[in-house]
Parts: C-alpha cells; structure tokens; sequence
C-alpha cells in the first residue's frame, strides 16, 4: 500500500532504474532513436559498436519496444491521476503535496475507502504493480532489446541487479517486501529463460 503520494515519483523511477539497460545497448538504441528509426517495425543493431569486444548483431522488435514503453508510461500516468483526484477531494494540490513530501514535510493526506481498494488490487499478486506482472513485464523488455538472444542473459541480469541497488539507493537504503518478491520472481524468469523453458510471470 502506498501511504505516501511522493513515492509515485519514486516508484517509476525504481521501475525506470530496473529496467536498466546494459551499457553495450544503452547507446546503440539511443543513436537508432535520433536517426529516426523509432517508427520501424523492425531494426538491425550491432551490439558493441563502442567496445572493443563484438557481441554480434541482433534485431530489436522497435514497435514492440515502444508498446513496452507506452503501456508502462499509460498505467503510470493513470496511478498518478487517481492520486491527484483524492489530493483535490481534499482541497490539496497535488504538486504541492509532492514538493511537501520532498522537502521531508508530512502534510495531513487521507487515503479514501475507493482510492485504497484501487491501490490494493493494483498491488495485489495479478495486480498490474504487483509481482507477477511486474516481472513479467521486465522480462519481457529484457527479451525485447536483446533480440531474444540468450548469451545476453548474465548482461541482462547485471543491468537489472545495478537497477535494483540504485532503487534501494533511492528509498534510503531499503525497499518494501513486495519489491523484494519482485526481484525474486524477475530471477526466476531469468533462470527460466536461460534454461530453455517458459517463463511464467
């Protein structure tokens, strides 16, 4: 349950760090961006163009990629809507509060009988933040900028570690239970994948 709105902001950037992607294609995917590729079904990348050791050349599903990234900043978007819609059934801005929370003030917020029953099921085990679906939705964008390729599983699984940490980083050090039943079932997919199975979510 999330008792403070300020952690909204925090929350996607948790997701954005463990989602982290691995240095050999953070800017391959940038310089496809700026060339003007993001429309393109699909495009051909070669992974290590800035490193002396090859990794290959794969192809990154870009529509698929970019449904990643609008269903996530969609579901995102509407949280906060529905956050903002009980801060002002209260009279309280909802840029206010979080520059509050910030500046380490704790402003009076009431959370309502609706506005918690939509945060429990959001957060609940299907929930679309709760752990299976949040794993599942990571790995799925570890298979999609890697080309499906599994020896990038171990670069994968690095990317998403250093994300977690800086996440943690970001709370003051720990992170609520949920987030660490999170990172055990993204581990468990990755096992899944590298051994050839199906990876449940």
């Amino acid at each position: 349950m999330i008792t403070n709105p300020s952690n909204l902001n925090k929350i996607t950037t948790a997701y954005n760090n463990t989602t982290t992607q691995p240095k050999e294609l953070k800017n391959i995917l940038s310089d496809e961006q700026s060339k003007g590729n993001t429309n393109t079904n699909m495009d051909t990348i070669e992974i290590g163009k800035s490193t002396k050791e090859s990794f290959g050349t794969y192809k990154i599903d870009r529509q698929k990629l970019n449904q990643i990234k609008q269903d996530f900043a969609q579901n995102t978007d509407s949280f906060k809507e529905m956050v903002r819609t009980m801060l002002e059934k209260q009279g309280l801005k909802y840029e206010r509060v979080m520059k509050a929370f910030e500046n380490g003030e704790e402003p009076l917020v009431e959370i309502d009988g609706e506005t918690r029953a939509k945060a429990t099921e959001a957060i609940s085990e299907n929930g679309y933040w709760g752990v299976n679906k949040t794993a599942e939705r990571l790995i799925d964008f570890a298979k999609t900028i890697s080309g499906g390729d599994p020896s990038k599983i171990e670069t994968l699984k690095n990317a998403f570690k250093e994300g977690f940490e800086q996440a943690k980083e970001a709370f003051g050090g720990t992170l609520p239970d949920i987030s660490q039943k999170t990172y055990d079932k993204v581990m468990e997919g990755f096992d899944a994948w590298q051994n050839g199975g199906i990876t449940e979510a």
